[in-house]
């Protein structure tokens, strides 16, 4: 999976073949074939794999006592590291920015995100308080939205080194919205707690 997923990162969908990945393994593009179909079948796994270890950590974070607009900050921290480090988590975000261009059946991109975000807000304690005009679901689509931009501008400028300052940035400014006071000592806690996910 590794070798599929360092060659979607690198050259996107539609620059990457079974053969190509078949080489960085050593292997025929038979060999691949036998595990594989088609190269929409290999980004699909991909991407569901991807998707797959945020249930995971969110059922950490839960069981850590992590929940709300905190958990809803932790994550963003444990996905950008993740999204810096971990090529797996980065091609299967490319493959579905890629979505378009190819007939993959992939899942539609975002709308998981703006599920979890949408719950853990409307699960906080005390309740968020949403700027007039939007409720717990239409701030989790623009949490979701503006993140991505984030990923996706880090990616482009340094190669999501400096990501982590941006996820501060993006909740020194977002945080003051939904009334939280202090908003800088807070990032900084959950920031350095995300470190252990």
């Amino acid at each position: 999976m590794c070798a599929a997923a360092a060659e979607f990162d690198e050259v996107g969908y539609a620059g990457a073949s079974l053969s190509s990945i078949a080489a960085r393994l050593g292997r025929t593009k038979g060999a691949m074939s036998y595990h594989f179909s088609s190269k929409a079948s290999l980004a699909r796994e991909v991407v569901v794999t991807q998707y797959r270890q945020w249930e995971v950590v969110l059922e950490r974070l839960r069981d850590d006592g992590h929940s709300g607009l905190d958990a809803t900050v932790m994550l963003s921290f444990i996905v950008a590291g993740r999204f810096r480090d971990d090529v797996l988590v980065r091609a299967g975000i490319r493959l579905q920015h890629d979505a378009g261009l190819h007939d993959g059946d992939l899942p539609t991109p975002f709308l998981g995100w703006m599920r979890i975000v949408g719950t853990l807000l409307t699960e906080s304690e005390p309740p968020v308080a949403l700027p007039p005009g939007l409720d717990a679901q239409s701030a989790a689509e623009v949490l979701v939205e503006a993140f991505t931009g984030l990923q996706q501008v880090a990616h482009r400028l340094s190669r999501a080194r400096d990501i982590d300052a941006r996820v501060e940035h993006y909740w020194l400014l977002v945080l003051p919205a939904f009334g939280v006071e202090d908003a800088q000592h807070r990032v900084e806690r959950l920031r350095a707690a995300s470190a252990a996910y």
